[in-house]
């Protein structure tokens, strides 16, 4: 138990040092957004293209892992939607918000520094097609699924319009563009100048020590309404139902590199984006949201270890 709390203590402490600095006013709230874009528009790029440009792309792109992931992914999505209907009668759009909490991971911010100090080296490849899963199928099918439930109720845009604005939004993630960039690079073994190179280097390495700082710094002042029941159900989706899942495909699913097994099941065990509370705030749901953030990222803690420490 020692050995994983040497994995997840320091974690979670730089998440407790980004809470106090907040709480205690040494640093504004109003920073955290600066240095969560400061994560999002460069340092995680560069951490993504100067690693990415620099591999074979087969050595990116592993077909078990993806299929595990979009799979496992998709039912917590779909799964969550319909226990959300069932057991609190919401609607379409805010069944699919919660949803989206309980299958979209927070891979930028803590699912990279939490595989880098299990597998004590840059997680490239699991973090990656992570990423890829989670911006190209399950946040946009999330989405749309939202627009649809919003439509239904006669609120909603025109579904076209819907699906330009998704793909664009897509189209302009940084962190995808890192990718494709990435790999456009390794595929045609363009080399990266030095000083450019270096350049990256150095931008990469405040990604994971700021973008866990920017975690604790958010949380501050959220609260968690009186709606715990809905909490409780999307904090047990995301640090619960969503690990099981992959765990029960990887279980049926014939085998593969142990330790990307092990990455697609720890992927899935990260609590949900730190953008939850925005995107859910787009449709009014924000302030539930919140609560379901905090709720989940304080419980992760525990559920991390454990996940951990059976994994030995």
């Amino acid at each position: 138990m020692t050995d994983v709390l040497s994995i997840t203590a320091p974690i979670f402490i730089i998440i407790g040092f980004g809470y106090l600095a907040v709480k205690s006013g040494l640093m504004p709230q109003e920073a955290m957004p600066l240095l969560g874009r400061f994560v999002l528009y460069f340092t995680l790029p560069a951490l993504i293209f100067g690693t990415l440009s620099q591999m074979q792309v087969s050595e990116v792109i592993q077909f078990d892992f993806l299929t595990i992931y979009a799979l496992g992914s998709l039912g917590a999505l779909l799964g969550g939607i319909a226990l959300n209907r069932l057991f609190f009668r919401v609607d379409l759009a805010e069944a699919s918000v919660r949803g989206m909490g309980m299958s979209a991971s927070n891979s930028a911010f803590i699912g990279y520094p939490v595989l880098l100090q299990v597998f004590g080296s840059a997680p490239t490849q699991p973090f990656t097609m992570a990423l890829l899963v989670e911006n190209i199928l399950i946040l946009p099918l999330a989405l749309i699924l939202i627009e649809y439930g919003k439509r239904d109720a006669g609120t909603g845009e025109p579904l076209l319009q819907v699906w330009r604005r998704i793909f664009m939004r897509i189209l302009r993630s940084p962190l995808i563009i890192a990718i494709l960039a990435g790999l456009i690079c390794a595929s045609l073994q363009l080399p990266v100048p030095s000083a450019l190179d270096r350049s990256l280097e150095m931008l990469a390495m405040a990604s994971v020590g700021t973008a866990l700082f920017v975690i604790g710094g958010s949380l501050v002042g959220t609260r968690v309404n009186d709606s715990l029941g809905s909490i409780s159900l999307v904090a047990a989706g995301k640090l619960l139902l969503h690990p099981l899942l992959m765990l029960l495909l990887v279980m049926l699913w014939s085998d593969f590199d142990p330790q990307l097994e092990k990455a697609v099941i720890l992927a899935a065990a990260m609590p949900m984006l730190s953008v939850f509370p925005i995107i859910g705030g787009n449709y009014g749901y924000g302030r539930q949201c919140a609560g379901m953030l905090l709720v989940t990222t304080a419980f992760s803690f525990i559920t991390l270890t454990l996940i951990l420490a059976l994994m030995g």
